[in-house]
């Protein structure tokens, strides 16, 4: 008999799920009850009430007791909040990235940056955010700063959530990618400032997308928080 390992299986649940809401496949809002998830990913209830449990935790889904389970809407305060940690977090490790980094780190931020050109269009927003993730990880492994990139990670649900809908509905702007060659050209020139300065420009971006996307798709979006 195959001994199945219940904390595998658990994982394999749940981040398919997470990755499923992340994507937008199963869009703010939608019914997500245990039953429902049991049937679509053909699992037993255990796992996915064990996956539900860690979703609400990360705010990705709501529990209405009794009554229902959604996936919830994004909520506009907390990008506020996500995208502020990651903002401060990236431009504190500038110095000591800028003091760490070798050629063969610049090189193979330069070769992540090519893949992403061919990522550009919509029907690609995944593979071009799984490269942009690669990217801005590399900045934190190299200051010595992995923590802080797992911090990251872990807390920021509803802005990466924002950042895979633009993609997933308008493609990238080139734009994004013009910066990463910038923050390779100020690495290459161990200029700290105007490194630090393109991050900062960077992360902006997703303020006017939050801006965009809550005005275009008022379905997904929990309007009562405060504006960005």
């Amino acid at each position: 008999m195959k001994i199945v390992n219940n904390n595998s299986l658990n994982d394999v649940t749940y981040n398919k799920i997470k990755d499923d809401i992340m994507n937008m496949t199963l869009e703010p809002g939608t019914d997500v009850s245990v039953q429902k998830l049991s049937e679509r990913y053909g699992v037993s209830r255990t796992p996915v009430r064990e996956a539900v449990v860690r979703l609400q935790q990360s705010g990705l889904v709501v529990i209405y007791p009794q009554r229902k389970t959604v996936v919830s809407k994004i909520d506009l305060q907390r990008v506020h909040e996500e995208w502020f940690i990651r903002t401060s977090l990236e431009a504190a490790v500038v110095d000591e990235f800028i003091h760490k980094c070798s050629e063969l780190v610049t090189d193979t931020m330069q070769e992540i940056v090519n893949k992403q050109r061919k990522y550009l269009d919509k029907d690609h927003f995944r593979e071009f955010y799984t490269k942009d993730n690669r990217f801005h990880q590399l900045l934190f492994e190299t200051a010595g700063e992995e923590l802080s990139w797992s911090t990251i990670e872990n807390v920021a649900s509803h802005y990466n959530r924002i950042r895979l809908l633009c993609g997933k509905l308008n493609g990238i702007d080139k734009y994004v990618v013009d910066q990463h060659d910038k923050i390779i050209e100020a690495a290459k020139k161990r200029d700290a400032e105007a490194m630090r300065k393109v991050v900062s420009e960077h992360s902006n971006i997703l303020i006017e997308q939050v801006k965009l996307m809550s005005k275009k798709y008022p379905h997904f979006f929990q309007l009562n928080s405060s504006d960005l």
